[in-house]
C-alpha cells in the first residue's frame, strides 16, 4: 500500500473578528484598559485527510471554504488549535505572490535570500541560479529590484526557485493562473515532472479544469469541513453539482449545465454514422445538433477531446470562424477532422453551446461522447496522444 506522504488528523483553526473597532486615539487609549469584542471563526473544522506518496492532490472549494488556511497549516505558518499534521519528507511553498521576498533586493539576492527561507544551502543555490533565472525568463531583470517587476515577473520568479529546492512536497497556492500562458504551461509541465520524480504535489485552485488535469485525487471543503475526499473526477463533479444551480443529468447518465434556453447534442462520426470506435488517420467529424427554444444572437459552438486521465488532448471553436444568430428551432453544424491525429487509447468528447460575450452557458456536457482509437497499420509503438507521422532518416 502507497505510504502518505501528508497526514492530516482531526484539524481545527480559529481566528479571532474584532467587532468593535476604535474609531479616535483616544477610544483606543480607553480601550485597553477595557477587554475587546470579538467573535470566534472556525475556518477548519476536524479536518481530516491522507495525500499519497508520489501523487498530485487538489484541495477544492468556495470562497472562505478554508482552503488557503488548510494550506497555510499545512506548510506550518498557521498552528492549529487542535489536531495534528505530519509531512514525511522535505517541503516547499508558494502561496502567495512574492511571499519571502524583499522589494528592495534585487532579483538576484532575492533567489538566494526565498531558497534560504526555503532551506538551500548558497552553494546549490549558486550551482542552480541560471536554471532557475531561465525557468522564470528573467535573465535581462534578474539585477533589477524586484520591486519594479509585474505580478508576472513576481510570480515566474518565485514558481522556479520554489520548484528547483527539490521539494519532495510542494504546495502550491493559486499561483498558477497569474502569468502568461506560454508560464501557466511551462509550470504544469514542471509539475509533471516534479510527479514523475516520485514527489508529491498539493494544489489549490478554483480553476476545476486545472485541478482536474493535474490531481490524481482531491478533497472538497465547504465552511471548513471536509465534504468528499476521492477521485478527482468524482470531488469536482460532487462539488459543482452543490454551487451549480443548473446542474443536471440526462437519460443518458451524462452530467449537464446550462440555462437551456437551447439544448444541444453532439457526437463523433465516420461516415455520416455516429461511432464509438475509430482509427488513427481516419476521417472524422464532430457533429453539433441543436434545438433552440428562442433565438439565440451570439452563440459560439465549442468542444474539448480529453484522455481517459483528464487531459486535455486537443479543443477548438466557432468564436473565430463563424458569427451568426441561431433562430429558434432545429439545425446542425459540423468540424471535420480529415485524419484523426489521435494515438490508440480512451478519450471523451466535451460539449458546449455559450455566449460570445458574457460567458454564459446555455448547455454543457463534459462527457458528452466516450470513445477509443485504434492502431492504424503505421502505428510503430508511438507514446503520448497525437500522431506526428514522422519518420526517421540517417545523415550521412
Amino acid at each position: 500500500m502507497n505510504q502518505a506522504a501528508v497526514t492530516v488528523d482531526g484539524v481545527w483553526k480559529t481566528f479571532r473578528i474584532f467587532t468593535d473597532r476604535s474609531t479616535t486615539l483616544k477610544q483606543a487609549v480607553l480601550k485597553r484598559r477595557g477587554a475587546q469584542v470579538f467573535e470566534e471563526f472556525w475556518a477548519l473544522k476536524d479536518v481530516s485527510f491522507e495525500v499519497p506518496k508520489g501523487s498530485t492532490f487538489g484541495i477544492v472549494g468556495s470562497n472562505g471554504a478554508g482552503k488557503s488556511t488548510m494550506l497555510k497549516v499545512l506548510a506550518r505558518i498557521l498552528v492549529p488549535d487542535k489536531g495534528s499534521v505530519q509531512l514525511r519528507g522535505r517541503m516547499s511553498a508558494l502561496l502567495e505572490l512574492g511571499a519571502g521576498f524583499h522589494p528592495e533586493l534585487t532579483g538576484r539576492e532575492n533567489v538566494f535570500l526565498n531558497g534560504a527561507i526555503l532551506g538551500m544551502s548558497r552553494a546549490s543555490l549558486a550551482q542552480r541560479f541560471d536554471e532557475i533565472v531561465g525557468f522564470a525568463g528573467l535573465e535581462k531583470f534578474i539585477d533589477q529590484p524586484v520591486k519594479t517587476y509585474s505580478s508576472g515577473m513576481y510570480a515566474r520568479l518565485g514558481f522556479a526557485v520554489a520548484v528547483n529546492v527539490d521539494p519532495e512536497i510542494l504546495l502550491v497556492d493559486e499561483v498558477l493562473a497569474v502569468g502568461d500562458e506560454q508560464f501557466q504551461r511551462r509550470c504544469t509541465e514542471k509539475m509533471a515532472e516534479i510527479r514523475a520524480g516520485g514527489r508529491t504535489v498539493i494544489f489549490v485552485s478554483h480553476n476545476l479544469g486545472q485541478v482536474q488535469q493535474l490531481c490524481d485525487e482531491a478533497v472538497w471543503l465547504d465552511h471548513g469541513q471536509v465534504q468528499l475526499q476521492g477521485n478527482v473526477q468524482r470531488v469536482v463533479d460532487a462539488y459543482l453539482a452543490s454551487v451549480t444551480t443548473d446542474y443536471r443529468v440526462d437519460l443518458l447518465g451524462r452530467q449537464r449545465i446550462g440555462s437551456r434556453e437551447i439544448e444541444l447534442e453532439a457526437s463523433i462520426e465516420a461516415n455520416g454514422e455516429s461511432a464509438v470506435q475509430f482509427v488513427t488517420g481516419q476521417p472524422v467529424q464532430i457533429r453539433f445538433a441543436w434545438d433552440a427554444h428562442q433565438s439565440i444572437p451570439d452563440a459560439i459552438f465549442g468542444f474539448t477531446i480529453r484522455s481517459a486521465e483528464g487531459v486535455a488532448v486537443f479543443g477548438h471553436s466557432t468564436a473565430y470562424c463563424m458569427d451568426r444568430t441561431l433562430p429558434s428551432g432545429r439545425g446542425e453544424v459540423t468540424f471535420d477532422i480529415p485524419a484523426l491525429p489521435l494515438l490508440p487509447g480512451s478519450y471523451m468528447l466535451s460539449a458546449a453551446i455559450l455566449s460570445r460575450h458574457s460567458g454564459h452557458i446555455y448547455d454543457h456536457s463534459p462527457d458528452m461522447a466516450k470513445f477509443d482509437v485504434s492502431p492504424n497499420d503505421s502505428f510503430r509503438g508511438e507514446t503520448g496522444f497525437s500522431s506526428m507521422f514522422g519518420q526517421w532518416r540517417v545523415d550521412d
